[in-house]
């Protein structure tokens, strides 16, 4: 059998040996993934937490939580290729996953953007970025992600080898030690930590669910809202009834 030194000194050789071949577009490719994940987490996520929640009083109603959701599993798959490198699944998922949050974006923005988003009295949600709504800016932010995800792929060389690569688990000893990605690790823990915070004040602990029309964000737990009335609805129906009321019309 294999003493333990033996194994040690196996692992350092393997680990020295992939380090060697940790080439320049290699480096730039997941770069480029750890910056997409840093940027997108402190930035739409970060500012919509920070800036609009904790500093202007914004309370995300129960569809921006779930927009928000989306970034932030987009910004976690995007440090699993830092970690785990690039594999297919992994692109599947960010695929995916910004679709849905442009299906959710244009639906948002459908319902509060052209109507109630537009009317907002400042109630405290729907705040303005650059005067248009959040709920327009969730659209903008999942079509960023398609095109940086695009323009990924094309500055990356041997996309291929690298995707071979990460299915063999060849990059294993070298994508821990990756710098760009233990700070964007960081910043998305600490980012989630307050998302935490605030989701607990204006959402509530489960069975509780965000409010469609949430009141301002606030430390005092006297102006807590927490409500269960979506646990009732089972969709949405864009169509009004097939057979409406008529007016009463003068005769």
């Amino acid at each position: 059998m294999e003493s333990i030194q033996d194994k040690i000194s196996q692992n350092s050789a393997r680990s020295s040996e992939i380090s060697a071949g940790w080439g320049e577009d290699e480096k730039l490719f997941f770069n480029l993934f750890a910056l997409a994940a840093l940027a997108l987490i402190a930035l739409p996520v970060g500012i919509a937490c920070l800036v609009l929640g904790f500093g202007m009083g914004d309370s995300p109603c129960i569809m921006c939580w779930h927009e928000r959701f989306c970034m932030v599993a987009i910004s976690f798959m995007a440090l699993v290729i830092v970690r785990y490198g690039f594999k297919v699944k992994y692109l599947a998922a960010i695929l995916f996953l910004a679709c849905l949050g442009l299906y959710d974006g244009f639906l948002h923005y459908s319902l509060d953007g052209t109507g109630g988003g537009y009317l907002d009295i400042k109630q405290g949600f729907g705040l303005e970025i650059l005067g248009a709504h959040t709920q327009f800016w969730v659209v903008v932010v999942h079509f960023c992600v398609i095109i940086f995800l695009g323009v990924i792929l094309l500055l990356g060389k041997n996309v291929g080898k690298i995707i071979q690569k990460s299915e063999e688990g060849a990059y294993g000893a070298v994508l821990p030690k990756f710098a760009l990605g233990k700070v964007a690790v960081a910043a998305f823990a600490i980012i989630m930590a307050f998302n935490c915070v605030q989701a607990f004040i204006t959402a509530g602990p489960p069975p509780y669910l965000a409010s469609a029309t949430p009141s301002r964000m606030s430390i005092d737990p006297s102006k807590w809202f927490w409500e269960l009335d979506h646990w009732d609805e089972h969709e949405i129906d864009f169509r009004e009834s097939w057979n409406p009321k008529l007016p009463n019309l003068p005769k």
